[in-house]
């Protein structure tokens, strides 16, 4: 649906609901994902993505440059109708869509964030590629817990680095944005030892240094 040869800017967003939002976290949540889509730029490439333990579900379940609106129609010359229809039912409805059954079917018992965000960044269409700016918005209280590393065994990145795991970094996020909504969450994981890993990760990886907002409910 772009209408260039590709994307002119790349949203990636990831969400990870392994465990569930309280109803006002998932209200306040819509609004942010509502704003971010309303305040993006046409011909951006809007990719969504979810945490599992099954990784058949990993990778863009949603991946479809934003159509205009509408709002911004010459009618000398444009059907702002017809535009804003196309709108509804080939971008807006879709992703809706999407993201219900993403939402529903997110609860697991581990959250592979690092697996889960690679495999979404390489089935998003030009993210390497676009000349323009490149977001990624993660949605998750970032404790990572798979087999690679968890914060629920205390493991930092010291440990990642030790065991190996560190070599199989991608180094893909040069110059990417990314913004943390992080979700807080009563643990009894190292919290201290899980942010360090994540801006070592960052860093690591060549993107910009993190945004985090706090997706409280109080």
């Amino acid at each position: 649906m772009c209408t260039g040869d590709g994307a002119d800017h790349v949203t990636v967003v990831l969400l990870d609901l392994t465990d569930p939002l309280s109803a006002t976290q998932a209200s306040r949540l819509g609004t942010m994902l509502d704003r971010e889509i309303a305040t993006s730029a046409d011909d951006t490439m809007m990719s969504f993505g979810i945490v599992s333990d099954d990784d058949s579900e990993w990778g863009a379940r949603f991946a479809r440059c934003k159509p205009p609106t509408g709002a911004d129609a010459n009618e000398l010359y444009e059907n702002p109708r017809l535009i804003a229809e196309r709108y509804r039912e080939e971008f807006e409805a879709p992703l809706e869509a999407t993201l219900f059954e993403m939402i529903r079917a997110s609860e697991a018992d581990r959250s592979p964030i690092m697996e889960a965000l690679q495999a979404l960044i390489a089935e998003t269409p030009d993210f390497i590629s676009t000349p323009g700016e490149r977001k990624i918005m993660i949605v998750s209280d970032m404790l990572q817990h798979s087999d690679t590393l968890s914060a629920y065994r205390d493991q930092g990145w010291e440990h990642f680095e030790a065991s190996g795991q560190s070599s199989r970094l991608a180094g893909n996020l040069e110059n990417a944005d990314v913004r943390i909504i992080r979700i807080p969450r009563q643990t009894n994981a190292d919290v201290a030892i899980s942010e360090d890993f994540w801006v070592r990760y960052f860093d690591k990886q060549g993107s910009n240094l993190p945004s985090v907002t706090v997706l409280g409910d109080l």
